[in-house]
């Protein structure tokens, strides 16, 4: 009789306020007692069955008939089992955690009597499911899941019916345990189990459909895989087709298409997930978590395209959201977001204000939340470009970092962060900067390591650090990384002409690094593509010029020195103010003369190549003075030589003494005794 002591416990325990109210357990009485065994089954089977219809209607006198059921055949499994479902079913509908351990207890009894009945120990994971969905306790998922395999362990004789249920249960376990333990073997069992479920089904319900899309959403979400977001969507997709409000179904469309449109930044994705937000919304427009996942959509975008319209549009999802959880910090920071860059995109300072102080109050209440510090640093960075203020950029690393300290597994503060330090590193020329640029996003890409505009920013990066650096191998990773982002992105020459145009420029630099023809007519073919879909993309014709520029110097053809020439006269059409574009005319112009034309045709160009530096030191390039130097030097007017080595000197723009004894285009003025007072003043200066 241990058990049926061990159960009289159980019952005073999750229910003492019953025997506190009169009911009282005792042991049966002697007559009953003394009943043939045949009688006492009987009578069990009938108090049993009293008990179970009195519990459903949440009568616990119940407990006092359950007992002396147990009493009378105590070792009869099936009214151990009949107790745990009838405590299963209340616990369930009256929302009693006690009531659904003590149905575990009442299975485990039962499993005790006759481990190889199939119902026993399915229902007893199923109860362990319940338990745990209700008291978050990863342990309970963890037990069921022993139940449900080895539930499936008996289940050879089991219907079609019965197995799709049993594999179903199984999904869905595997599905919440992977919620706990992050790994991505876990969903792969889960998806397993739920085809094999399907297997077994002649007809799929809309809510299964719902839970097999779910299984691969979280695995898209996990592993970062477009091919599995895309079979999210398929499922959810039939999951709607069979119940058109299936509300769970249309929202995770919407946020797997998202998650496409992050990844591919493709805009059909973003078509498709907007189209899904407001379908989603039409059916719940409560929801405050919808009207958020929508407002981070239109954020997103707004960010990538400098939309403003877009990022009004997510202001406008963020206080609706707001309305209805006032204590959401994801709304909050998703608004300070696309507040602040609304208001760098529309040069608004009390846009940035109003942002800056709405961060400020959220991150002194919750300053453990990591978001809201990357919305912070956000906010730095749209001060940063409203003032054209560097040091605002430093202040957005701050934030980063503090965001970073509380959550190192989050993509977007490792790329915002590396982001910005390569924004400083360009403007600084700073090495060491550009060089923990790339450590932070490489820390990015392996979080998300799909996500093609993380990987187009590593690249600039890359090409960045090589421009400074004359490093190889680091720009032939750039290359590398382009070529990745190019391949993740599909029509990336329509939707991102400006990736093609930076994977360009990296062809440029390595063609001078190697010095060979290959790589510049392959970035001049690649620049042409970009100038087909947009003539008017900003310094295309510019870095055209560049490039013919640079092919003369490997082959001196007519062609491409006319080509050459096109290009700058067209990039100044383009921009008449581009200091750049003249000084580089100018230095072609010399360059082709110098090794390629007669003394006659060399004094034309030389004319016209003085009028382009000329233009460019109007403009503000200080470096025009040195290389007009060296154009006189050509020349033979070598007091407005030695003049304007004066003036560079003055402003610090003279290259190293080593570079001026070297370059032949001073040639002529280094034999003059000018040249050796200037050269002797620079030395007499270097030595005080």
């Amino acid at each position: 009789m241990h058990q049926i002591h061990f159960i009289q416990k159980l019952y005073n325990k999750f229910f003492p306020q019953s025997f506190a109210k009169g009911l009282k357990l005792t042991n049966i009485s002697e007559e009953l007692e003394n009943l043939p065994i045949n009688e006492k089954k009987k009578l069990a089977s009938t108090l049993l069955a009293k008990a179970e219809e009195i519990l459903s209607k949440e009568d616990l006198t119940a407990i006092k008939l359950f007992n002396e059921a147990a009493q009378l055949d105590p070792t009869n499994p099936l009214i151990w089992y009949r107790q745990g479902l009838a405590f299963f079913e209340y616990g369930t509908s009256a929302n009693k955690d006690q009531a659904l351990v003590l149905a575990s207890k009442n299975f485990k009894i039962a499993v005790s009597l006759d481990s190889e009945v199939f119902d026993f120990w399915w229902a007893w994971g199923n109860v362990l499911f319940v338990l745990g969905n209700q008291k978050d306790e990863y342990h309970y998922f963890l037990e069921a899941k022993k139940k449900y395999k080895h539930a499936a362990f008996l289940s050879q004789n089991q219907t079609d019916d019965i197995l799709s249920e049993l594999y179903w249960d199984l999904g869905l376990i595997y599905t919440k345990i992977a919620e706990h333990s992050g790994e991505a073997i876990d969903l792969k069992k889960a998806i397993e189990k739920f085809h094999k479920s399907m297997n077994h089904q002649k007809e799929k319900s809309a809510p299964f459909l719902n839970d097999l899309a779910t299984a691969y959403l979280k695995m898209g979400e996990l592993i970062n895989d477009n091919n599995i977001y895309i079979q999210a969507i398929d499922y959810f997709k039939l999951a709607t087709q069979k119940s058109n409000k299936y509300i769970d179904a249309w929202s995770s469309i919407a946020h797997a298409y998202t998650q496409l449109y992050i990844n591919t930044l493709d805009e059909e994705c973003f078509i498709l997930a907007n189209k899904h937000y407001e379908t989603s919304l039409e059916i719940n427009p409560l929801d405050a978590n919808l009207w958020l996942d929508w407002a981070n959509l239109l954020g997103e975008s707004g960010k990538l395209n400098k939309d403003t319209k877009k990022l009004r549009a997510s202001i406008e999802k963020c206080i609706r959201a707001k309305r209805r959880n006032k204590k959401s910090n994801p709304v909050m920071g998703q608004w300070v977001e696309s507040l602040s860059l609304l208001g760098a995109y529309t040069n608004r300072l009390d846009l940035i204000i109003e942002a800056e102080n709405k961060i400020m109050k959220a991150t002194d209440l919750y300053s453990d939340e990591s978001d809201l510090w990357f919305s912070y640093g956000v906010c730095m960075k749209a001060f940063a470009i409203y003032y054209s203020d560097i040091d605002y950029d430093f202040f957005a690393i701050e934030k980063f970092q503090i965001g970073l300290s509380l959550d190192r597994t989050n993509p977007e503060l490792w790329s915002e962060i590396a982001l910005t330090h390569l924004k400083i590193g360009k403007e600084l020329e700073d090495i060491d900067m550009l060089e923990r640029a790339s450590k932070f996003f490489i820390k990015a890409i392996d979080i998300k390591p799909a996500c093609p505009a993380i990987i187009f920013d590593y690249a600039k990066n890359l090409t960045a650090l090589a421009e400074l650096t004359l490093n190889q191998a680091t720009l032939e990773e750039a290359i590398k990384q382009f070529e990745i982002a190019l391949n993740l992105q599909k029509n990336a020459i329509l939707s991102h002409p400006d990736w093609i145009f930076y994977y360009a420029c990296a062809l440029d630099l390595l063609g001078d690094l190697f010095e060979k023809e290959s790589y510049y007519l392959k970035a001049i073919e690649i620049f042409n593509n970009v100038l087909l879909v947009d003539p008017d993309f900003k310094k295309i014709h510019y870095r055209l010029a560049l490039s013919f520029s640079h092919l003369l110097e490997v082959n001196s053809k007519i062609e491409y020195f006319e080509k050459a020439n096109n290009c700058f006269k067209l990039a100044t059409k383009q921009d008449l103010e581009d200091e750049n574009v003249w000084l580089e005319w100018g230095l072609t112009l010399i360059s082709y003369s110098y090794d390629n034309l007669d003394s006659q045709s060399q004094q034309k160009k030389y004319l016209e190549a003085e009028q382009k530096l000329i233009k460019a030191g109007q403009l503000g390039n200080q470096h025009a003075y040195y290389h007009l130097a060296c154009l006189y030097s050509l020349t033979n007017r070598y007091t407005e030589a030695i003049n304007f080595l004066e003036k560079a000197k003055q402003i610090d723009m003279l290259p190293p003494i080593e570079e001026i004894l070297d370059d032949e285009w001073l040639d002529n003025l280094r034999a003059t005794d000018q040249f050796s007072h200037f050269l002797h003043e620079i030395e007499k200066k270097q030595n005080i």
